[in-house]
């Protein structure tokens, strides 16, 4: 019902109500009967055009004059209507207490059912939403956490790999300076001013000691220079990360484990990456320097990986002039 209709409707009312103002003559009786009925009618004529709240006022004014228990159920009706359901099923079971046998106490009780029934469904409604969230939260962390560990075991891999072919190159690296030594005692040095022999086959160069070596050293040293930037590229990342989930924490946004998970394994592979890339740049640089001083030296060194926990490098034994 729109402003104008009602404060006309108001008016007509209070015009019924009002006692005439003729002076000399006894006020007349008001008939509360009849201003309830035009409250009602105006409430009913509210609650058709969708104006439920006028509807309510004209209903408990109707109400204040007459207690009918017909006005309780218009009232929650109209509350109803509106979609504040608490307040309606109040008010059915407040009809229902009045007029426990009235003519609308099985409507009452249908209305009640209904919203009781509804609330329900709205309710499983949202437990199952909420558990297939949970569900699709698990889900997530499960594959990340798998990623995460997979990401740990591929640098693992990577990083055994790297050594043992480093130490594989530095075995083969000694046992062709062992045969070139033992070679070069077996063959009689000529002595001064003889002539030497001529060989009829053709003879081949000898290869410079320590190249192969020289070699390996810079391979590894190559590959430890990739996993250095390996590492860093993911140090960014992770940094990168860490500054959006606190950028979202300082403006209030949702926590995201995905997140923190993600930044995590990043963290984890840069360390791997730029220790092992370390490790075999300084593997590398010794191999190098192993290769570049073996011609020169006077007594037998040794070579050896070294492995452990938080350690992989090389060892190298041995005194030079």
């Amino acid at each position: 019902m729109t402003r104008v209709m009602l404060l006309v409707l108001l008016g007509a009312i209070a015009a019924v109500a009002a006692p005439p103002r003729v002076r000399a003559q006894p006020a007349p009786v008001v008939d509360k009967t009849q201003v309830a009925r035009r409250y009602t009618d105006a409430g009913l004529t509210a609650a058709k055009t969708g104006d439920y709240d006028a509807a309510i006022e004209f209903y408990s004014r109707a109400y204040r004059l007459r207690q009918h228990p017909t006005l309780i159920f218009n009232m929650a009706e109209a509350h109803r209507l509106a979609g504040r359901t608490d307040q309606a099923v109040a008010l059915y079971k407040r009809y229902l207490a009045e007029a426990p046998r009235g003519p609308l106490a099985a409507d009452a009780r249908d209305r009640i059912a209904a919203i009781d029934a509804q609330k329900a469904k709205d309710a499983r409604k949202i437990e199952e939403a909420r558990r297939a969230e949970d569900d699709r939260k698990a889900a997530a962390a499960r594959k990340a956490e798998d990623e995460r560990q997979a990401t740990i075991r591929k640098a693992e891999e990577d990083r055994q790999a790297a050594a043992r072919k480093a130490a594989d190159d530095a075995g083969r690296a000694e046992q062709a300076r062992t045969e070139r030594e033992a070679a070069a005692v077996a063959t009689p040095a000529a002595a001064p001013g003889a002539t030497p022999l001529h060989d009829t086959g053709a003879s081949l160069p000898a290869e410079a000691p320590g190249r192969s070596l020289r070699i390996a050293g810079l391979a590894a040293a190559a590959g430890g220079v990739v996993g250095v930037a390996v590492g860093v590229g993911f140090a960014i990342h992770g940094r990168t990360l860490s500054d959006e989930l606190s950028k979202s924490g300082a403006m209030g946004g949702q926590f995201d484990p995905a997140k923190v998970r993600a930044g995590d394994r990043a963290n984890t592979i840069a360390i791997l990456g730029i220790a092992g890339g370390t490790a075999l740049v300084a593997g590398g640089a010794a191999l190098y320097w192993y290769g570049y001083t073996q011609g020169r030296s006077s007594e037998r060194v040794s070579l050896a990986p070294l492995i452990s926990d938080r350690v992989a490098g090389l060892v190298i034994a041995g005194r030079w002039r």
